[in-house]
């Protein structure tokens, strides 16, 4: 195993277990899957790089959320979090109308229409990092940047660089080393 693949392994679990607030003496104790999915949310922000824009050198990082979002709980304990440069998270509800506020967009498989929608007419170079929980994967979803999934007790993940690239983020090699997919 490399030692760039070793360290970002490292710090993904480290993140994870400062996120949940965890010591190595609860290291046995199971994982919500939930906030596993949050933890790697909060880490993708770590290894992406947004365009230069106003809406990116906000204060704050924006995660959006849907209101039925089986995520819901566990991003919204993110809140407050200082994440990538000391800048702390902002969990908030996604708006179709405001989608291009976000920096992360946070999908599941009962995504309503309308929020596909507005996600399809933000113009190109938008860098809104778009992470979907489960059914709406990669290649299946061209919307779709990043896809979490379950598989054999673990929590996995798929890169979609095409529509990254269209969205104007660029994701770190040592993030794609560790996708279970990238294309």
């Amino acid at each position: 195993m490399h030692a760039a693949t070793r360290l970002l392994q490292t710090l993904l679990w480290s993140g994870l277990w400062l996120l949940l607030g965890a010591t190595p003496a609860h290291a046995a104790e199971p994982v919500d899957e939930a906030d596993l999915k949050a933890a790697y949310v909060f880490n993708f922000i770590q290894f992406i790089e947004w365009p230069e824009s106003d809406n990116v050198a906000s204060a704050d990082w924006k995660v959006c959320i849907l209101p039925f979002s089986p995520l819901k709980r566990a991003l919204t304990a993110l809140q407050g979090r200082p994440a990538r440069n000391g800048r702390p998270i902002q969990v908030r509800l996604a708006e179709p109308a405001a989608l291009d506020d976000c920096q992360v967009l946070v999908l599941h498989t009962g995504t309503p229409e309308a929020v596909l929608r507005a996600l399809r007419t933000l113009p190109p170079q938008h860098g809104v990092l778009t992470v979907a929980d489960g059914g709406l994967s990669p290649p299946g979803n061209a919307d779709v940047m990043i896809s979490l999934a379950p598989q054999d007790g673990r929590v996995v993940f798929a890169i979609n660089t095409d529509a990254a690239t269209r969205g104007g983020l660029t994701v770190s090699s040592r993030l794609l080393r560790l996708a279970r997919a990238a294309r």
